[in-house]
This record gives structure tokens, sequence and C-alpha cells, in this order.
């Protein structure tokens, strides 16, 4: 982004969503298998409000693993966990539903948010997702 004197604001609002169904134990993001890409970061850089996850059926207890990039959208870092309650979905019981809000989560171009899960119960598919903003 080009040296203003105008403040930046968010320009363009984005819901990025991202399908796991496959589990990753590793914490450190060396064994990138079942690590999802969520968002990369525009070329003026993105704000992100919100991050997380929405099981499509039953859920076992767990953790839900958010990694950021640096720059080079290569060198991962882990970012933030989120605990996952176990829960039996039904016709009367809602699936799991939890995010994370950031009140100043800013990337810079080329930053990538990924994602994991270290449990998924059997088939059952979930929803990653991020609330952005590109400048």
């Amino acid at each position: 982004m080009a040296l203003t004197f105008t403040p930046p604001f968010p320009q363009t609002m984005q819901l990025a969503q991202v399908v796991i169904t496959a589990v990753t134990t590793d914490k450190t993001g060396a064994t990138t298998a079942n690590i999802k890409t969520l968002f990369t970061a525009t070329s003026d850089g993105t704000k992100v409000t919100q991050i997380g996850y929405k099981f499509q059926g039953t859920s076992v207890a767990g953790l839900f693993l958010i990694w950021i990039t640096e720059t080079d959208g290569t060198t991962i870092h882990l970012f933030d966990e989120i605990t996952i309650a176990a829960a039996t979905s039904s016709t009367t019981v809602a699936t799991s539903r939890v995010a994370n809000s950031y009140s100043d989560l800013q990337l810079k171009s080329g930053q990538v948010i990924k994602v994991g899960f270290t449990v998924i119960s059997g088939a059952i598919s979930c929803d990653a997702f991020a609330q952005v903003a590109n400048f």
C-alpha cells in the first residue's frame, strides 16, 4: 500500500470459507497434509474480524487450529486455538459453530490464514470461515 495521509479503511468485505474433511495433529504446521488455506491477504493488506468453524454433523472434543504465515506464504506460525465441545447433532440439537473475534488483526500482503482440526467425528465435514475486509 502506498503511503498516504488518508486513513485506510476496509473497502471490500468477504466471507472466506473452506471445507475440512481430515485431521492434523501437528501444531507446528510442519506436516501440512490436512492443513487448509482459508484466505490469502490482498496486495494492500486485509483486516480479519472473525475466524471460526461450523460442523456439518456430530462433533467430538478437540481443537480448531489457526495458523498465520509470514509474507512469503510458507513460513507458518500457530496463531490461535479454539476448543471444540462434543455435540451430538439431531433435529433438535444444533451442530457446533464457534468463532473468535479479533479487534485488530491485520495481515500484510501475502500472509495466509491456514486452519485445521485435531479431531473430526467419522466422515463429518467441517466448514472453516473468516470474515475479512480488504484494504
